[in-house]
């Protein structure tokens, strides 16, 4: 059986200090966000430990945030692997269309790096 994404773009909460007292936990929530049907749609709540710093804490709550474009970057990559592999149905006998269907998830990349990590979008950056 294959689970596919919850659909719409995901967006984390920001992190937030469960309990008063040490040891607490940093918690945060990630949503789905169907801008055509104008809802919200829960799809998991994140608890890190307090002992992590807040800045790594967002970090990997931003990271888990992009899991659903990370798997559609993936896929797209493997399918440029396929494309590469003389033994695949998917085979093409030119490595420019190989480059051009990996090019063509360069902005996705970039805009998932730029939304974990803050990285500039540019190539040149």
């Amino acid at each position: 059986m294959t689970y596919q994404p919850t659909a719409g773009g995901w967006r984390a909460s920001p992190l937030r200090q469960s309990g008063a007292s040490w040891p607490f936990d940093w918690t945060g929530e990630i949503t789905a966000i169907d801008p055509a049907a104008r809802s919200h749609r829960y799809v998991a709540t994140v608890r890190q430990s307090g002992s992590c710093p807040l800045a790594e804490a967002q970090t990997n709550l931003r990271v888990m945030a992009e899991a659903a474009n990370m798997l559609g970057v993936l896929r797209a990559t493997a399918q440029v692997l396929d494309m590469s592999n003389p033994e695949h149905d998917a085979f093409v006998d030119s490595g420019a269309d190989c480059l051009d269907a990996l090019l063509r998830q360069e902005l996705a990349i970039r805009q998932i790096l730029h939304r974990i990590a803050g990285s500039p979008l540019s190539a040149a950056a």
